[in-house]
Order: C-alpha cells, then sequence, then structure tokens
C-alpha cells in the first residue's frame, strides 16, 4: 500500500502546530501559571519547552521519517519485545481522546449558545444530555476529518484553521490590552515570583504542561513524521515548538488582562474557561460576539489536537494490519466513542461518578497526566537506549557535540526528569 505524504513542508508545519496547539494553550496554560505563581512559573516552562520538549519532538520525527510507519510497527522494527510498549502508546491516546472529545464538545456548544446569544451557565449545562450530544458531534466532526486522509484531511484542515487561529488570537488580545486595569493582569504574568522556583510542584506542573502541550512523548509526532518528504527536521521542530509556545503565552495575555479588569481569581483552575469567562463575556461591550470568537479559537485548537489523536490508532490499524483507511478509521472512530461514552455522561444530568468524582476527571488524571508521562518515558528510553544512534544522527544532522548533547538529553536528563515528574504526581496524590 503507497504510504500518504504531505504536500509540503508548510502543510507538514501547520499540521503539527494544530496538532501540539490544543485546549492546553488556550486554556490550561493560563490557569496553570495562575495556580503556580504568575510569571515564575514561565521560566520552569520555557527550561521544559526546549531542554526537553523540543528533543523529544526531534526524536519522534527522527523515528517516523526514518521507519515511514507508526508507533508499533516502529517499536517493533526496533525489538519485537517493544511491541507491547507500542501499544501502550495507542491504548494510552485513545483513551485521553475517548475524553478530550468530551471537553471539546463542550466548547462547541459554547460557541454555539454565544453564537444565538443565548450564553448558559455551565451547572445548567451539565445538568442536561447536551454534552453528550455535542461529544457526539465532536467525535463525528474528528471521524471525518481522518477518514478523508493526511493530505486531503489533515492537511487540509490544518491550512485553513491555523492561520484563522492566529488571527483570532490577535484579535481577541487587542480588545484584552484595550481593558481598564488590563496592566496589572499583565504584570501578575509577566513578574517572576523567583521564591515560587523553590517549590517542586511548581517545575512539575511546568514539565507536565510542556509535554501536555506540544504533544511529545505519545506517538502523534512520531506518526506525523513517518508522512514526511526531505523537511529539515530540526528547523521543523523549532518552528513548531515556537509557534505552541507563542500561542500560549498570548493565550495568557488574553485572559489575565480579563480576569484583573473584571477582579477575578487568576489561579480559578478549570472552572476558568466555562464558568468564570462566560459570565464575564456577558457584562462586556460586545461580550457575545467576543465570546463567540473565543470559543470557536478554542474549537479550532481543540479540533485539530483531536484529529492528531485519532491519527495514532487509525495508522497503527493501516501500518500493522494492513486496513484501509476508511475502514480503519471507523473501527477506531466507534471504539472511542464508546469508550468515552462514560466520560460524556459523567457531566450530564446522570452525573456518572467513581469514588465520589466524575469519571471524565478520574480518566484526565489516570491518562492525561500519570498516562501520557508514563508514554513519554517510554519512548525515550526504548529510542534512545536501544535503537541506533547514527541513524538518529542521520535524520536530524548538526555538529557532532549538538549529536552527543541531543543523544545525553534523550537518554539521560529526558527519562529522569519524567520519571521525578511521575513520582511526584503520585506522592501529591497519596
Amino acid at each position: 500500500m503507497l504510504r500518504e505524504k504531505w504536500s509540503s513542508s508548510i502543510g507538514f508545519i501547520l499540521a503539527s502546530i494544530g496538532s501540539a496547539v490544543g485546549i492546553g494553550n488556550i486554556w490550561r496554560f493560563p490557569y496553570i501559571v495562575g495556580m503556580n505563581g504568575g510569571g515564575a512559573f514561565l521560566i520552569p516552562y520555557l527550561i521544559a519547552v526546549f531542554l526537553f520538549g523540543l528533543p523529544l519532538m526531534i526524536l519522534e520525527f527522527a523515528l517516523g521519517r526514518h521507519f515511514k510507519t507508526s508507533v508499533v510497527p516502529a517499536f517493533s522494527t526496533i525489538g519485537k519485545k517493544f511491541r507491547i510498549a507500542g501499544f501502550l502508546l495507542v491504548f494510552v491516546m485513545g483513551m485521553i481522546l475517548s475524553y478530550y472529545l468530551v471537553i471539546t464538545g463542550w466548547v462547541l456548544a459554547y460557541f454555539l449558545f454565544f453564537v444565538m446569544g443565548e450564553p448558559k451557565s455551565f451547572s445548567l449545562f451539565t445538568g442536561s444530555y447536551y454534552p453528550l450530544l455535542f461529544f457526539l458531534i465532536s467525535g463525528g466532526i474528528t471521524f471525518f476529518v481522518v477518514r478523508t486522509g493526511v493530505k486531503q484531511g489533515i492537511e487540509k484542515l490544518s491550512r485553513f484553521l491555523i492561520p484563522l487561529l492566529f488571527a483570532m488570537l490577535l484579535l481577541l488580545l487587542a480588545f484584552s490590552l484595550s481593558l481598564p486595569g488590563a496592566i496589572n493582569g499583565i504584570e501578575y504574568y509577566l513578574t517572576p515570583d523567583f521564591s515560587k522556583l523553590s517549590d517542586p510542584f511548581v517545575w512539575t506542573a511546568a514539565f507536565g504542561q510542556a509535554f501536555f502541550s506540544l504533544g511529545v512523548g505519545t506517538g502523534i509526532m512520531l506518526t506525523y513524521g513517518s508522512y514526511m518528504r526531505d523537511e529539515n527536521i530540526v528547523k521543523s521542530a523549532a518552528i513548531i515548538t515556537v509557534s505552541d509556545l507563542t500561542v500560549a503565552i498570548l493565550g495568557g495575555l488574553v485572559i489575565f488582562p480579563i480576569v484583573f479588569s473584571f477582579g477575578l481569581d487568576p489561579a480559578a483552575g478549570v472552572q476558568l474557561a466555562f464558568v468564570t469567562l462566560p459570565s464575564v463575556f456577558q457584562e462586556m461591550s460586545f461580550g457575545i460576539f467576543l465570546g463567540a470568537v473565543f470559543f470557536l479559537l478554542l474549537f479550532f485548537a481543540a479540533l485539530t489536537s483531536a484529529v492528531s489523536m485519532l491519527e495514532v490508532p487509525v495508522a497503527t490499524l493501516i501500518d500493522s494490519y494492513g486496513f484501509e483507511r476508511k475502514k480503519a478509521t471507523l473501527i477506531v472512530s466507534t471504539i472511542i466513542i464508546l469508550v468515552g461514552l462514560p466520560s460524556a455522561l459523567s457531566y450530564t444530568a446522570l452525573k456518572l461518578e467513581l469514588f465520589g468524582m466524575p469519571l471524565l476527571d478520574l480518566k484526565e488524571f489516570a491518562f492525561g497526566t500519570i498516562g501520557i508521562i508514563t508514554a513519554g518515558l517510554v519512548l525515550s528510553i526504548i529510542a534512545g537506549w536501544f535503537f541506533d544512534q547514527n541513524i538518529i544522527f542521520k535524520q536530524i544532522g548538526g555538529g557532532r557535540w549538538m549529536q552527543k548533547l541531543f543523544i545525553l538529553i534523550i537518554k539521560i536528563f529526558i527519562p529522569l526528569i519524567l520519571f521525578i515528574n511521575l513520582m511526584t504526581r503520585v506522592i501529591k496524590l497519596g
């Protein structure tokens, strides 16, 4: 079967930016910053992005382009004993997608509520069965994009949505900076409180957010790398990383002036996007319009990320078992929807819970926190310790000292940091 390719370097970069830029940049990043002392958080975050996230992205691209296949066959080629590890990454990605589509559905619903001029409170929304309906709609849209293919589906969507996403973000930024008291929000956001850097949980939060935001360590970038032509891997990864970081920084510059202008709590957490901001938009001049733009922006970011997540298990069926794309997408999407139903229903009138916690929240911790860190740990160890380094060097190029530094980061520092992060999360849970 002839393997699909990106039509151009621009198409590949935009698709990868679409994968990296998600809800984590615009919604999660500002509240993580708010919960971890404002500007101080940016220091460990920048270290995490450039010294650990970027090298792992380069590694995944190198593996993907060399093997020209997805994660399971690639791991099997490194060693048959690693095949199960490949399936672990695919499983984690599928489980994350199963609840990520629920949140994507929430975003789509709020966009439509603002378009109709009738925003609903989050409690009223989750007290109905609308979340289930929009979960199914979001899953259906993601299915149709991936079913269409790499060039005609994923790449074409990203070529349209990513420039539009940046345009909408800049529009919201211009409005946000014009608010009274905006300077207070910017000062809080960008002024570091260096005393916070002694808190290990701030560092673990920074590394966790970096890996979550960039989407590395899960096989997504490896799969996207398998569709590459002769692009410069390091340059492409740097552009994608800087773009992802830019969206996150701009997201904070949009959110914090609004938060301080209206006297809100900068550490409001998850409720910031679905409880606090919708009520604020309703009080603003042109608030209905701005609310619609904000949630459409979130939806575009969520959709491009969801598409990349779905491509991982779909590519696995195609590459490992010879499935035709349309059939593989239908099978995987059906499974994801079925697995995601309990998460969707946990935020409806049914309120499915386990141990007194919504099933979506449990799944987010198990897979979006513990699972994603474990996946990155597994990928870095297998690729760093068991794969031929000379093949990696051939793919990434560069001077000998840079290659040695790269391998040192991949073999030692990334596994060590991820292990510490994992243990910190477990200890914190206890």
